[in-house]
């Protein structure tokens, strides 16, 4: 009878480390795809960024600059 336990208790203890390293490596996935994602979106808001601030120098350029030329 105490073999029996001991085999149950070991399959229990198995399937709980089996658990927690999927656990493990789905948490680390999720990890690296959040820090992807915030990669991503600084990199958006720099080219964005980038392309309003040359739109803005371009607009000043042909509105004040150009029109006082006329």
């Amino acid at each position: 009878m105490e073999d029996i336990l001991g085999y149950v208790f070991g399959i229990g203890l198995a399937i709980v480390a089996i658990i927690v390293i999927i656990v493990a490596i789905v948490y680390v996935i999720s990890l690296i795809a959040a820090i992807l994602a915030g990669l991503a979106a600084a990199g958006g808001v720099a080219v964005g960024g980038g392309t309003a601030v040359l739109n803005y120098g371009r607009s000043v350029k042909e509105n004040l600059i150009d029109s006082n030329r006329k």
